[in-house]
């Protein structure tokens, strides 16, 4: 009875180190970023960032207002860029200028809400319904170029769904998903 206790109790103890950063990528996906030694051992950045987002609302407004938030406490040249100029231009950029870090990161970010909805059926007498909550959902990509050769080193696809509460703000949701992502590319950042 009491090694049962102290397994739970010890199970418990590694589940709570893994609270508060919830990542977004496999494990394999996470050894080749961390293979690429993204950060120095200090934990500062080895690389500027590109992000473009494309949505069908005012979601992007949220996505890089989470991104700006992250690299100016991390300290990362940020810059938005146009969707088209995105993966077109890497190369051009980095034969047109010497290269302060070893990599430039660019990420195609898309968020997609879909707002909740009742259904209500009738049929003579008889009504039914159905209530569908609110979904929040993101798919990304992220790219790694080699900053002086703008050559592509790595292409990693990402995606994440989440039901919402009913008639909650979507914002809030939006920046979660962010973090998820950021975490993932960014353990550091997360702890």
């Amino acid at each position: 009875m009491r090694k049962a206790i102290l397994g739970c109790v010890a199970i418990a103890m590694m589940l709570q180190g893994c609270v508060g950063t919830t990542t977004v990528l496999g494990k394999a996906d996470q050894q080749s970023l961390q293979s690429l030694q993204l950060f120095s051992p200090d934990t500062s950045a080895r690389f500027t960032f590109d992000l473009t987002c494309v949505s069908r609302d005012m979601s992007c407004l949220t996505v890089e207002n989470a991104f700006s938030d992250w690299a100016q406490r991390r300290h990362i040249a940020m810059r938005m860029v146009e969707s088209d100029d995105l993966l077109l231009k890497q190369t051009q950029r980095a034969k047109e200028h010497k290269p302060v870090t070893p990599y430039r990161l660019a990420v195609r970010f898309a968020p997609l809400v879909v707002a909740s909805y009742n259904m209500i059926n009738t049929q003579g007498d008889r009504m039914t319904g159905d209530y569908t909550p609110p979904s929040i959902s993101y798919t990304a990509t992220l790219y790694i170029f080699d900053a002086t050769t703008g050559k592509l080193l790595r292409e990693v696809p990402f995606h994440e769904k989440r039901t919402g509460d009913f008639q909650d703000d979507a914002n809030p949701y939006i920046r979660a998903e962010v973090n998820g992502f950021i975490a993932s590319l960014d353990p550091a950042f997360a702890s």
